[in-house]
């Protein structure tokens, strides 16, 4: 059986043509394929979003799947096409950053670069990464399509920085419940913490006194300890991310994380050691 199933994230929104274009072209190039919308409401041109989004959803879907990443993904000679095969799934994707951020970083990577005639188009998922989907699904070797990529662009913009009393985190992501997202892992604070306890700081909401342990691993655990709607909490989400919410948060009436602390996606947060 072909790989048929393609997944598509990119920052095109809804209201244009461009989601319809591509998916229509897909069909035509691959009529048999499944086609599923990862979001297509990624903010213009954040690939830290974008791979926040692939980080949660792409283990669910079985080997073999395609994942096609539209986001900020002109190309030029400095940013060629790539394909990542990772965890038995590909991710095809320009050279913007986005693998180092998907990945966490990881190393020994299995990546190839593609050759194009030429990187020239206004609109480069539909004109080239459709095509490479299409030699995926037909089984065609990665050796092939493409040459074996070392030097895939690593970026530490969006990575927090460690100090020895302090990590300077940001916000990566806004869920649809206007939480707010850090890119500071549980991992990370519970290698820097040593047992010690911290301050967590997003803008002037700040949380005194707390372990790692006392970080609630569920929502409904502010459910339990009978929060009051509105009182923020911290929570390390399914993807381990350290998260400010509200309870029972609503961006649209009595208000979110985001909305009430008047944060947006890049934002600086931080955890001081005490």
């Amino acid at each position: 059986m072909l790989m048929n199933i393609i997944t598509l994230t990119t920052d095109f929104g809804e209201q244009d043509y461009s989601v319809g274009a591509l998916k229509g072209h897909l069909y035509h190039l691959l009529p048999e394929a499944r086609i599923v919308d990862i979001s297509h409401q990624v903010e213009r041109y954040s690939i830290s979003e974008a791979a926040y989004l692939l980080q949660g959803a792409y283990s669910y879907f079985p080997q073999g799947t395609i994942h096609i990443i539209g986001v900020n993904n002109e190309l030029h000679f400095k940013k060629p096409l790539l394909v990542l095969k990772y965890n038995e799934q590909y991710f095809i994707v320009a050279d913007n950053g986005f693998i180092s951020l998907f990945t966490r970083n990881e190393s020994n990577l299995e990546i190839y670069c593609i050759p194009l005639e030429s990187e020239y188009s206004i609109f480069p998922t539909l004109d080239f990464s459709a095509k490479i989907a299409q030699l995926l699904c037909q089984k065609t070797p990665l050796s092939q399509i493409g040459i074996p990529y070392k030097e895939h662009l690593y970026v530490s913009d969006f990575m927090p920085k460690i100090h020895p009393n302090r990590i300077e985190g940001s916000i990566i992501y806004i869920d649809y419940f206007g939480n707010l997202i850090s890119n500071i892992t549980k991992e990370l604070l519970e290698r820097e913490s040593q047992g010690r306890r911290f301050n967590v700081y997003f803008r002037y909401q700040v949380v005194k006194n707390i372990s790692v342990e006392e970080i609630y691993t569920q929502y409904n655990q502010a459910e339990k300890q009978q929060y009051s709607e509105g009182n923020p909490f911290l929570v390390f989400n399914k993807l381990g991310y350290l998260e400010m919410a509200i309870y029972k948060g609503d961006p649209t009436s009595s208000g979110s994380s985001s909305t009430l602390i008047g944060m947006k996606r890049g934002n600086p947060m931080s955890v001081d050691f005490i």
